[in-house]
């Protein structure tokens, strides 16, 4: 068992049924993480707590944070719009759809 974590993300966040859909996720078996991984963009799953839904991002993380993960993260402006538009090149060419955002999403320990 891990610790509380904060996670910052850029990109697209999709809802994943329950648990055994959200163990099957790999690239062979899911067109998102497969696209992720074509465009070489990050990927990210889990959820708030037991028995929440849980998620998939893909994009860019920007961070995992808490006891376990980052402790600061410092961007300059430039900086983050760099990274913004990166990604969204490379999922404009991945071909996912969805509204893209800056997600901040806690996973607490369970």
């Amino acid at each position: 068992m891990g610790a509380d974590a904060f996670i910052a993300f850029y990109g697209l966040r999709f809802d994943v049924g329950d648990a055994d859909e959200a163990d099957a996720l790999s690239p062979r078996n899911d067109h998102r993480l497969a696209a992720a991984k074509e465009a070489r963009m990050d990927s990210y799953t889990g959820r708030l707590t037991d028995g929440e839904p849980h998620f998939l991002y893909v994009g860019k993380l920007l961070g995992s944070f808490g006891v376990e993960g980052d402790s600061l993260l410092g961007l300059k402006v430039d900086e983050l719009w760099q990274l913004l538009s990166q990604t969204d090149e490379k999922l404009d060419s991945s071909g996912l759809a969805g509204e893209r955002r800056l997600w901040f999403q806690l996973e607490a320990q369970y």
